[in-house]
């Protein structure tokens, strides 16, 4: 057994097999035919299955390869775009080389989208899609892993038990990092576990020290830079799941948990893919490059350049403002007050209405979400600017 069965993504010689059990899971037929067909699915849902079987064997039935099954899901991602996008734009991909492999380190807003448009950006510009990193504590049912799978995944192994397992398991995945770049092949992952759902994009140092791992005896600054960290920058005008997030932060900041429902992750996905998003940007940065003596001075070169990257929209700033009017002396109000001049809002009435839908116990939360990304930047740039 190769020291990466247990977490790496599938290989050639292994599709075939596996897509011959996804057209067989029943419970994976049925979620496709519900998410295209709810109502036809609630009465029919034997036919909509049988349908839904015999549309993707005859669009995956004959692949043999990884490639083959990311350019025949490819046509799905153009899709997204042309459906759920008023406007998709992404920049500095020109600055990329085919010969070389990048770590990319990027704001995680969505579950499956961020590293989707990642991938859609580098297919468009002739370059090889990533390998994802994925925190198998996303593991819910074993249709998503073999999808994930097929789609250049890789398990980092978060649920395991003891600091032993824990440290073991960290070393693993940065051992599969460092191996995947040497070997020319691209990886993304998200700065921090888990989502932004507050808007606060800050690069985890545990990541880096997670990447370092393997490379004990070598040097911090030279073992973690020689992976080509590239910061990703990306920015939705609007989340397709912002109740969902504004009801798991008012949860917590109010019960100091929260436990999801079975299924709330497939539902984030699935919401996330297939709703409204408006303007989205995806901005690739500069290699970080420098001097560095610690993880954190390293995560903050990161942030440095997500948040420099990151793309505010006129949603944001109205965010702000209805937060400054409800306060006189936070944070939101002291940047509003530093910004309005430079702001003109009109026409708000599709920011109102939006906010409106949002249950009345959560909107605050839901403000914040799409506000925090201002203060986040603005503090950050004014701290660069401020005198030593």
């Amino acid at each position: 057994m190769n020291e990466f069965d247990d977490i790496r993504p599938y290989h050639d010689d292994e599709v075939k097999g596996v897509i011959t059990r996804l057209l067989a899971d029943t419970e994976f037929l049925d979620f496709l035919g519900n998410y295209r067909s709810p109502r036809l699915s609630r009465y029919l849902s034997g036919l909509v299955r049988f349908i839904t079987r015999h549309v993707l064997k005859r669009q995956l039935g004959s692949l043999v390869s990884i490639k083959g099954f990311q350019e025949a899901i490819a046509s799905y991602a153009t899709r997204i775009v042309a459906e759920t996008m008023t406007r998709f734009e992404y920049e500095g991909v020109e600055k990329l080389s085919k010969d070389q492999g990048y770590l990319f380190v990027g704001n995680h807003r969505d579950i499956a989208g961020d590293s989707m448009l990642v991938n859609y950006a580098l297919w468009q510009s002739n370059l090889d899609t990533v390998r994802i990193a994925v925190g198998d504590n996303l593991v819910q049912r074993e249709f998503a892993t073999d999808l994930m799978k097929l789609n250049k995944s890789f398990f980092i192994k978060r649920s395991e038990e003891g600091a032993k397992k824990m440290l073991a398991a960290m070393k693993q995945s940065s051992s599969y990092i460092h191996e995947s770049i040497r070997d020319g092949q691209s990886i993304w992952i998200a700065q921090s576990e888990g989502r932004a759902k507050d808007g606060m994009d800050v690069t985890d140092p545990v990541i880096v020290k997670m990447l370092a791992l393997s490379k004990r005896k070598q040097d911090l600054a030279d073992s973690v830079l020689s992976l080509n960290i590239v910061p990703v920058s990306i920015s939705y005008e609007y989340d397709p799941c912002d109740h969902l997030k504004s009801k798991e932060l008012e949860y917590i900041d109010r019960y100091g948990s929260y436990e999801k429902p079975t299924g709330e992750d497939l539902l984030s996905l699935v919401k996330g893919l297939g709703e409204f998003k408006g303007k989205v940007y995806l901005r690739f940065g500069q290699r970080v490059e420098g001097e560095f003596q610690s993880p954190e001075e390293i995560a903050r070169a990161i942030d440095r350049q997500i948040l420099d990257n990151y793309q505010l929209y006129h949603f944001n700033y109205w965010a702000l403002r209805e937060l400054a009017q409800q306060d006189s002396g936070d944070q939101y109000s002291e940047t509003w007050r530093a910004l309005k001049d430079s702001v003109e809002l009109t026409d708000t009435k599709d920011f109102v209405d939006r906010y409106s839908k949002c249950p009345p116990e959560w909107r605050r939360k839901w403000l914040e979400m799409y506000a925090n990304p201002v203060v986040n930047k603005w503090v950050s740039q004014s701290a660069r600017m401020a005198p030593c």
